[in-house]
């Protein structure tokens, strides 16, 4: 099971590092130095999940996906129903 999350801001990202998740550096630092925290970590995430379903398909092992949202901002919570219905086409196919 993959679980993943946006952050729209800094004070959510150190939210996530708060509740536990270990976020890799580099992913932290790109999320300080964009120019929209959002986006980058919606692209980020989005990609990450493409990645792992292809990877899990081709080994033929089983997965699932949870998109959730740790913010009341309604930007974050828009972001993750866009996430989780763009991800939930990609297992569709």
């Amino acid at each position: 099971m993959f679980t993943f999350s946006v952050c729209g801001s800094l004070k959510t990202l150190e939210f996530v590092q708060w509740l536990g998740v270990d976020v890799p550096h580099w992913i932290e630092n790109e999320l300080r130095h964009a120019e929209d925290t959002l986006d980058a970590s919606y692209d980020q995430a989005l990609a990450t999940a493409l990645e792992l379903i292809a990877f899990c398909r081709r080994l033929g092992a089983p997965f699932g996906l949870s998109v959730e949202s740790v913010s009341i901002r309604q930007v974050e919570i828009e972001a993750s129903i866009r996430l989780a219905t763009r991800l939930q086409a990609e297992l569709r196919r």
